[in-house]
């Protein structure tokens, strides 16, 4: 039989607590207030990204049409000044007009581009991002699909890429608030991200970034062969319980984690207070 496709969010939950991951896939639903909060404020980071991403997009295209527009002018004129340099003809005038009209055109695609550039900056300022390249695995580029690895039959699509040359970075956002060191649930979801990065573009990324909201700065998780030996560890460990040949069991005896746990309910081996 195939290995079931595994996700790296799957894997945040398995790092997390592999009973939960595990009451998961038996349809046992995270309840609570924070995960629909969380939800919600992850929806509200994406929405946010994507109109950054359509905003560069449209930048583009005034910048490409105003330049086609002022070579054109630049034609116009100098066929202009050409015909009323050689003869007196009345269509030098003629074009000199058409070249005047073309300007005002000019003038509005460049007012048009100036107020999308500025609109540009305040998102980017808003949400940190500096002036690093960003894709979307999300259809917006043809370029960053939904990432899968028929290796390791893995799968995932981090929030968004950083483009440096031909690397990938990939950057996971999360919505709580952020913590002296990453979590390592979220480490080992940022690594499943790596490792898939390094697979679909056939080249390596230096590193991961796992960002608590845009206001601070990102966690730089090092995508180092210690972190790729644990990330297939995991995934080893998550097939041999998807086929039956050990128990997915509480990793933990923390009773606050399973106070704050959101399958807590349904959980067998729940800690008691």
């Amino acid at each position: 039989m195939p290995k079931q496709l595994i996700s790296a969010s799957e894997m945040e939950r398995y790092g997390y607590c592999p009973l939960s991951w595990y009451l998961d896939l038996r349809g046992i639903d995270a309840e609570g207030d924070e995960v629909n909060t969380g939800v919600e404020k992850h929806k509200v980071i994406g929405d946010s990204l994507k109109n950054l991403l359509v905003e560069e997009e449209k930048s583009r295209e005034t910048s490409t049409t105003l330049m086609t527009i002022v070579g054109l002018i630049m034609t116009v004129v100098t066929i202009a000044l050409i015909i009323l340099w050689v003869s007196t003809d009345n269509m030098g005038v003629i074009l000199l007009i058409i070249g005047i009209g073309w300007m005002l055109i000019a003038t509005f695609f460049l007012y048009k581009l100036l107020l999308s550039t500025e609109k540009i900056d305040q998102l980017r300022d808003d949400y940190n991002l500096g002036e690093e390249t960003i894709e979307t695995p999300d259809g917006l580029t043809e370029e960053t699909p939904v990432l899968k690895s028929r290796k390791y039959n893995l799968a995932g699509r981090p929030d968004y890429m950083i483009k440096e040359n031909d690397l990938r970075i990939p950057v996971e956002v999360k919505t709580g608030r952020r913590p002296k060191a990453p979590f390592f649930s979220h480490v080992l979801q940022i690594g499943a991200y790596c490792l898939l990065s390094e697979e679909t573009f056939q080249s390596s990324p230096s590193h991961g970034q796992i960002r608590y909201g845009f206001e601070s700065e990102p966690h730089k998780v090092e995508w180092e062969p210690k972190l790729k030996a644990l990330v297939l560890e995991k995934i080893e460990e998550m097939n041999d319980i998807l086929k039956g040949r050990t128990k997915a069991h509480r990793n933990h005896k923390r009773v606050g984690k399973c106070n704050n746990c959101s399958r807590r309910k349904g959980c067998p081996e729940r800690l008691r207070n």
